[in-house]
């Protein structure tokens, strides 16, 4: 994050540690060699551990929500928006490092109840691809396969690695594009 602030660079110095060489060795001081900072001066920012945990969650839900709305913008007539924006989100992670999905991980290592604002953001987004369905069954099963795609990919445990994730997730597109189309109530 060249050019942010003091907190984005402790933020991004935290995301790097906990991507590179995992969560448990995300600690205070370890931020302030990446960052080049002084103790003192990551301290100001965030006091503690568990301060910089919630730092990290708290960047990690702006981050996917403004991503998420970004894929959702550009396909808000389509049916089923805002789960075709949760799959073109995941096509993309497959190319990115995984900061974020390290960054939770760290945070629910330290204190499960870190995760709280990421469950809100995935009840909401739930929500709102619930609201959009004309087949919940088959949403649920794609909700279900995207966040096993997910995990496939955070933790490199796909068999085939990107490319078969790649294809699966072509494949749920095609599930997406095959659901029934939303029946407008002026359409009647």
């Amino acid at each position: 994050m060249a050019g942010g602030t003091t907190k984005d660079r402790i933020i991004a110095a935290a995301m790097d540690i906990t991507q590179a060489k995992g969560a448990r060795h995300l600690t205070i001081d370890a931020v302030t060699v990446e960052t080049g900072l002084s103790k003192g001066g990551v301290l100001y920012h965030f006091p503690s551990k568990m301060a910089l945990l919630e730092g990290l969650v708290k960047q990690t839900v702006l981050q996917f929500d403004t991503e998420i709305r970004c894929y959702r913008s550009k396909m808000v007539d389509a049916p089923n928006p805002t789960l075709q924006a949760l799959g073109q989100w995941l096509t993309s992670m497959l190319e990115q490092k995984e900061s974020l999905s390290m960054a939770l991980l760290a945070a629910g290592a330290e204190n499960p109840e870190l995760l709280n604002p990421v469950r809100c953001e995935f009840d909401n987004l739930w929500q709102m691809i619930r609201a959009e369905a004309t087949d919940l069954p088959t949403v649920q099963v794609i909700w279900c396969a995207f966040s096993g795609a997910h995990y496939l990919k955070m933790f490199q445990l796909a068999p085939g690695g990107k490319p078969q994730l790649r294809d699966c997730l072509a494949q749920i597109a095609l599930m997406i594009s095959d659901l029934p189309k939303e029946i407008k109530p002026d359409a009647v």
